[in-house]
């Protein structure tokens, strides 16, 4: 049941507005003078009091009246103005564009290339198959070129299986190879060594570097890339 308040003709008349369905509360419209009708009440514990107007005069009044120590916990709002309104977001302005998804989808074509080429190992693996070479050495190698290494989890680097020999060695020409792609993006250099290409007969660069046929490969490399090629 609604709480029963006392109306007076000087501070005003209180009017039940009505209850939420499933909620115990109630809410009230004060008429005539608000600031009279609630001059030396108390609030409640738990109790709000929202000031709504349609005249922007009017909630000026309020926050006049309110004063600067008060400000920081009263809100005013005129109805039917932009201060009543939700913001408006534009929700097309979040969104990635075509060439931002085509990064994205890049990747993760990249990362199911690696996938399906057998993984990726990580640095004390790689140290363990180069005889224990430390990390320094691991590093060299990748910065020369002769090692290729991928963002891995936690943006760590991940250095491609395919690129190893079954005894452990790294295959040879990968260093020539990759100084004839044209991009130094090491998931596109993936790419290309994991996928079938039909100027090597549809066989995968990396195999074919496996059979020491290095020049082949770079010629692949030199037009990786070219329409039609």
């Amino acid at each position: 049941m609604a709480p029963k308040l006392q109306s007076n003709s000087q501070t005003g008349s209180f009017q039940p507005a009505g209850k939420r369905a499933g909620q115990s509360m109630a809410v009230f419209v004060v008429k005539g003078d608000p600031m009279k009708a609630l001059a030396g009440f108390k609030l409640p514990a738990g109790a709000e009091v929202a000031v709504v107007s349609s005249r922007p005069e009017t909630t000026r009044k309020i926050s006049e009246t309110l004063g600067e120590r008060l400000k920081s916990a009263a809100q005013v709002v005129t109805s039917g103005s932009s201060a009543g309104k939700k913001a408006v977001i534009n929700q097309a302005a979040f969104e990635p564009d075509a060439r931002s998804l085509a990064l994205v989808e890049g990747v993760r074509i990249a990362q199911k290339d690696l996938e399906e080429a057998g993984g990726a190992y990580d640095l004390d693996q790689v140290r363990t198959l180069m005889q224990g070479v430390s990390r320094q050495a691991v590093d060299k190698r990748v910065n020369d070129g002769s090692l290729l290494a991928v963002p891995g989890p936690s943006n760590r680097r991940a250095y491609p299986t395919l690129q190893f020999n079954r005894d452990g060695s790294i295959v040879s020409g990968l260093k020539e190879v990759r100084q004839a792609l044209p991009t130094n993006n090491a998931w596109v250099i993936l790419n290309f060594l994991a996928r079938p290409d039909a100027r090597l007969g549809s066989r995968r660069p990396i195999d074919v570097l496996k059979t020491g046929d290095i020049s082949l490969v770079v010629e692949a490399a030199r037009r990786y890339g070219e329409q039609g090629a």
